[in-house]
């Protein structure tokens, strides 16, 4: 009834009615911040052509709401259009939108597909998130940034395509999308953000491109089903936890672009039998590859100046530990519960060994020269030493 209706110069500033099925007037050109927030009993609306702009908040908390067409007229979706309406199952986007607003349609739980139209270049942030029931979706060609947050916790989604031209993956953009089972990324995508891929436990496999310089904090962490990844050469640094409890992980190439491997990376990869860290890395980080427990060969390239304080702790299977010369500090309990290593040969380069480096290694046996710091450590903590003529990364040798 016109009577329900709140419209000032064309305008819908609210509605008042209690009706299930609402036609909103010809004469209106803007549906207005908080028009139908709350209408908890409206089922379906009709906008008008006339209409160009859905403010924000506009339908929020529309919980009856099952279907929206929006007309051609429109141009963007505001912020918070359509946030939990909890039964909007199908929406069409025309091709007139360029925007979708920051959590337009978050919390839209039995939302199952949507088609975003060509004329969109950005996804705000966290505009579909927690839309459980989301198993598909299209991205087209004209997107360039997926915005952060943008389908976390869309826990139904099971492949996605993002387009050749996005060259930015925000923060969280796919965090908890646990039904998630592969994902490609373009050559076009410079940046991934922190949290990208965290949680996506059915995740088996990716490859990131060549035009990427840096993988995120935590982007990958918990992705308990990855069991491979291909690092391109554009990558210079790993975020803290990029990897973290990733537990199928079996083996990772770090290529020769990569300079710093950051605190926690690989900790928890209980899979993991191999990696190849190359002459490019300068520091390992703190816990990197902590609690490693299928790791049983490592070699230190002379080019890392440092290992972190527990970066190789508790890696139990390891047998085999090679420092190269050059590397100037161990970091505390770098090597602790390491129980299988039976011996390492520590450089003369190495002038610091922090506290417990190798503590409750029980088999352990250091080799050095006569004189280093190696030797004086292994001395004060009671470690079995052998001396050896040369100490550049060698395991044997002894006088």
């Amino acid at each position: 009834m016109p009577k329900d209706f709140v419209i000032v110069l064309g305008k819908l500033i609210k509605y008042r009615g209690t009706e299930t099925e609402v036609v909103i007037p010809d004469s209106v050109t803007a549906i207005r911040d908080w028009a139908f927030d709350g209408c908890t009993s409206l089922t379906s609306v009709v906008i008008p052509d006339s209409v160009k702009e859905i403010g924000w908040y506009a339908f929020k908390g529309c919980t009856s709401l099952t279907s929206i067409v929006i007309p051609d007229s429109v141009t963007e979706i505001g912020d918070e259009a359509f946030m939990g309406c909890t039964s909007l199952t199908s929406v069409v986007i025309p091709d007139s939108v360029t925007v979708i607003g920051e959590r337009a349609f978050r919390g839209c739980t039995s939302l199952t597909s949507v088609v975003i139209p060509d004329s969109v270049t950005v996804i705000g942030e966290y505009a579909f998130k927690k839309c459980t029931s989301l198993t598909s979706i299209v991205i087209p060609d004209s997107v360039t940034e997926i915005g952060v947050g943008a389908f976390s916790g869309c826990s139904s989604l099971s492949s996605i395509t993002i387009p050749n031209r996005v060259k930015i993956i925000g923060d969280c953009a796919f965090e908890g999308c646990t039904g998630l089972t592969s994902i490609t990324i373009p050559g076009s995508v410079t940046e991934i953000g922190r949290w990208a891929f965290e949680g996506c436990t059915s995740l088996t496999s990716v490859v990131i491109p060549d035009g990427v310089t840096e993988i995120g904090e935590s982007t990958f962490y918990g992705c308990t089903s990855l069991t491979s990844v291909v690092i391109r050469d554009g990558v210079k640094e790993i975020g803290g936890r990029a990897f973290e409890d990733c537990t199928s992980l079996t083996s990772v190439v770090i290529p020769d672009s990569v300079t710093e491997i950051g605190d926690r990376v690989f900790d928890g990869c209980t899979s993991l039998t191999s990696v190849d860290i190359p002459n490019s890395v300068t520091e390992i980080g703190q816990y990197a590859f902590h609690r490693c427990r299928s790791l049983t060969s490592v070699v230190i390239p002379g080019s890392v100046t440092r290992i972190g304080s527990w970066a190789f702790s508790f890696c139990n299977s390891l047998t085999s530990i090679v420092i190269s010369d050059g590397v100037s500090e161990i970091g505390a309990s770098a090597f602790a519960g390491c129980r299988s290593l039976p011996l390492i040969t520590i450089p003369d380069s190495v002038t610091k060994i922090g506290s417990d480096a190798f503590i409750d290694c029980p088999s352990l046996t250091i080799y050095g020269s006569r004189f280093s710091h190696a030797g004086r450590y292994a001395f004060k903590h009671r470690i079995p030493f052998k001396a050896v003529k040369r100490t550049k990364g060698k395991k044997r040798g002894a006088e």
